[in-house]
């Protein structure tokens, strides 16, 4: 249920995509847009040094002191006080929002990746609230964080964005293909950041497509990089997929959600990364391999088998999308 509105409120979400500076941009591609957002990176850092005092159940009076161990003893009395006040607000109030599930702080994430630019309105207390606690933040993070951030998500790009061209107009291209479904037609905004889930990256439509990507995490780097990129823009692909695997469930009475479109996402990326990198003579150990999702998730090997039986003779031509997804739903369901 949505909150009420409150005095703090201004008016409903109005967004015009052309309002952002394209010169405020790090990087264009022919399919997305790479920046480094101070503002939404300060909220990330904080959101995940706030879950840290939230699961390990850190004294209220101590969490700035729990939270910035590194630069602590570089604060006076007055600071720390408020730093503290800054993570209790997080602690308790934006910790038990979903970065991705719940559309409101996704639009919040939205509205700090413009910085101001746009013309997203938040109309509700909490994101208000947000938005003090982080001006209050900021010249902490300005000083003792940013700089080593900033640097860590440039050095990503700089150190990816020759693969990401070079395999983009045939990775993305083979993908529309496959889903039967073209990529959005304005650029998708990836947000390298310090943080973006458990997972190092996760995607969204709020105000517009969105990527948020976490520069630094491990699964991110090497031939990784690219995959991720294109594993989280195949989100704004799957629309038909998902719908036909919906459909096929129902005149299977199922009543528990099985998560087969991602299942399928994740194979169909790497399948397509791989085969580029055949063609350069190259190879290429795709993610959920490299992360071993078959051995530690025996669901997903039984959509990875799936996708070899019936998956692969529809990208090659043999039976229609239609007919695969329905031996991938029966397969799912006879071996789960």
């Amino acid at each position: 249920m949505k909150t009420c509105f409150t005095a703090l409120a201004l008016s409903l979400l109005c967004f015009n995509t052309t309002a952002f500076s394209k010169n405020q941009y790090l990087f264009e591609s022919k399919y997305f847009y790479f920046q480094s957002s101070k503002q939404l990176n300060a909220h990330l850092y904080l959101y995940n040094r706030a879950l840290g005092c939230k699961f390990t159940k850190k004294p209220n009076d101590s969490l700035a002191y729990y939270s910035f161990k590194d630069t602590y003893a570089s604060l006076n009395a007055k600071e720390a006080l408020e730093l503290n006040g800054i993570m209790l607000y997080y602690r308790d109030s934006l910790t038990s929002k979903d970065l991705l599930f719940d559309n409101n702080m996704s639009e919040f994430s939205d509205y700090l990746s413009d910085e101001g630019r746009s013309r997203i309105k938040l109309k509700l207390k909490w994101q208000a609230d947000a938005l003090e606690a982080l001006k209050k933040f900021q010249p902490y993070f300005t000083k003792l964080y940013w700089t080593g951030i900033d640097s860590a998500n440039k050095a990503w790009l700089n150190n990816y964005k020759n693969q990401l061209l070079k395999l983009e107009t045939s990775a993305i291209p083979e993908l529309e293909r496959i889903y039967q479904t073209k990529m959005p037609l304005e650029k998708i905004r990836v947000d390298l950041s310090c943080y973006a889930t458990w997972a190092g990256a996760y995607s969204f439509k709020n105000s517009f497509e969105h990527i948020i990507y976490s520069s630094v995490n491990k699964g991110n780097q090497g031939d990784l990089a690219t995959e991720i990129v294109f594993h989280e823009a195949s989100h704004f692909l799957v629309d038909k997929l998902v719908s036909r695997i919906s459909e096929s469930l129902k005149t299977k009475k199922v009543k528990q959600e099985i998560n087969l479109w991602h299942n399928i996402l994740f194979y169909t990326t790497g399948y397509v990364l791989e085969k580029e990198y055949k063609q350069q003579w190259k190879t290429f150990t795709p993610y959920y391999v490299e992360m071993k999702f078959e051995e530690k998730m025996p669901v997903f090997k039984i959509s990875v088998e799936g996708c070899k039986l019936y998956w692969i003779d529809y990208i090659e031509g043999k039976i229609t999308f239609d007919e695969a997804v329905k031996k991938l739903v029966d397969h799912q369901l006879t071996k789960g």
